[in-house]
């Protein structure tokens, strides 16, 4: 049985151009069962994905805010 991974990853700039700040969201999704249904896969990724997603972005909210405010 075959399984395959993919990884999407964006950087982005945080900040003003002086300061050379970036930020970096990835998404990996691991051991896809090629011999399975793929939207049931997908589907059960999506919701686990969806959730850590959220929680993470108000993370980096958070961490964004004390860094823009640091470079004020």
């Amino acid at each position: 049985m075959a399984k395959v991974s993919v990884h999407l990853g964006f950087t982005f700039r945080v900040g003003p151009l002086d300061r050379n700040q970036y930020g970096r969201i990835d998404l990996s999704l691991d051991q896809i069962d090629t011999e399975l249904p793929l939207d049931t896969q997908l589907d059960e990724s999506k919701d686990v994905a969806d959730k850590v997603f959220e929680y993470i972005q108000q993370k980096i909210d958070a961490q964004m805010d004390d860094m823009l405010d640091e470079a004020s």
